[in-house]
């Protein structure tokens, strides 16, 4: 297992060779005994303040490398898309939507929510598809996945199983999985109970492992909110366009929320959400969820993954403090890399370093 901060500087350059990491982007052991303390015994988050203490104490050996970046980088870049498709599937006793990008090594790309569609990917991850084919796909009751289905198939389980029956569906033997935010608890779910389906697990800032830490990262977020926020909260809520349950109107209350999931704000307007006009419905069937959500911790079936796993996250994100530490301890073949000055989004905020640590893995890892 390796540990490896990105950070930006003008002058430096990406390293061929093994990496290290740099305490300043994980300053983040007071916070963290913190979080335990509040949350009482808590086994699995001491283990990862351990984790974390230990960086303080070996700082002489830690070699940090710079990844140099001139300008911020942009979702607006242009790429030549070299194939696209779209339709639906007959999957696990429903239609899901897909949409694929571009030719060479196929990726499936699981989206977050639950709730969202795979929009908030594009146009960002477009730059990948001239290396490789990009299957986007909407999870059952989101975005343009059939929604007559029955609330009783709303089930962890059935994410999953879904996952599988795409990759027969487009007849792919093993899996490169690539999965962000909630999807990440489908993608670690999928690797441990089918590993014989799974070729590498790519975790792009993952929720955790465990309820314990949903909820300690859903405080955190919390902590950001501001006296203006709440205002324009109110605002939403009570205009007319919100009691319509027009999709703009719940887009603007979501992206209050999700500023404070970037680092460098102006991001935001990179985020793509094109929620659907029946995104209430699809939220009132996602309740469904709620059961298998309540009290969970599958931190011990990630011991059973044996497939290479890059976990990507950015600093800014408490789930890199609360859920990364735990999760690179589980997954045995894993890394674990935190891209300096960076939220949530990192495929839209650090772009460049996202697409060029996930080319260097992916590279690594063909040959399997």
């Amino acid at each position: 297992m390796r540990y490896l901060t990105i950070k930006t500087s003008a002058n430096s350059t990406y390293p061929k060779g093994g990496f290290s990491c740099s305490k300043d982007s994980f300053v983040v052991t007071q916070t963290l005994v913190f979080q335990i303390k509040f949350c009482g015994k808590s086994p699995a988050l001491r283990v990862a303040a351990k984790r974390w203490q230990k960086f303080g104490k070996n700082m002489k050996n830690i070699i940090i490398f710079l990844i140099s970046i001139a300008l911020f980088s942009s979702c607006s870049q242009k790429t030549k898309i070299t194939y696209t498709e779209s339709g639906s599937k007959e999957i696990n006793g429903t239609k899901l939507y897909y949409k694929i990008i571009g030719k060479g090594e196929p990726v499936l790309i699981i989206h977050g929510g639950p709730g969202l569609s795979h929009d908030y990917f594009l146009p960002c991850l477009i730059s990948l598809s001239d290396k490789y084919k990009l299957i986007f796909y909407d999870q059952r009751a989101s975005g343009k996945s059939n929604l007559n289905i029955s609330p009783e198939s709303i089930t962890l389980e059935n994410f999953v199983k879904d996952i599988d029956e795409l990759r027969g569906a487009f007849g792919i033997k093993k899996l490169n999985l690539m999965a962000h935010s909630w999807g990440g608890m489908l993608a670690m779910k999928y690797a441990s109970l089918y590993p014989d389906n799974i070729k590498s697990l790519i975790l792009v800032n993952s929720v955790g492992a465990s309820s314990e830490i949903a909820t300690l990262s859903n405080i955190e977020i919390a902590k950001r909110f501001t006296k203006e926020d709440s205002i324009q909260r109110s605002q939403i809520l009570n205009s007319e366009e919100f009691q319509k349950r027009s999709s703009k109107a719940i887009e603007s209350l979501m992206k209050i929320g999700f500023k404070h999931q970037f680092y460098n704000k102006s991001y935001l307007d990179s985020l793509n959400l094109s929620l659907d006009e029946n995104y209430m419905t699809n939220s009132q069937l996602l309740q469904n969820l709620a059961k298998d959500l309540k009290n969970f911790d599958f931190h011990s079936d990630l011991e059973t993954i044996k497939c290479p796993a890059l976990l990507i996250y950015g600093d800014y994100d408490p789930l890199t403090q609360l859920a990364a530490a735990k999760i690179h301890e589980s997954i045995h073949n894993s890394e674990l890399i935190v891209l300096d000055n960076c939220g949530h989004f990192p495929f839209i905020e650090k772009q460049n370093e996202f697409n060029e640590v996930l080319t260097n893995f992916m590279k690594l890892n063909k040959k399997r």
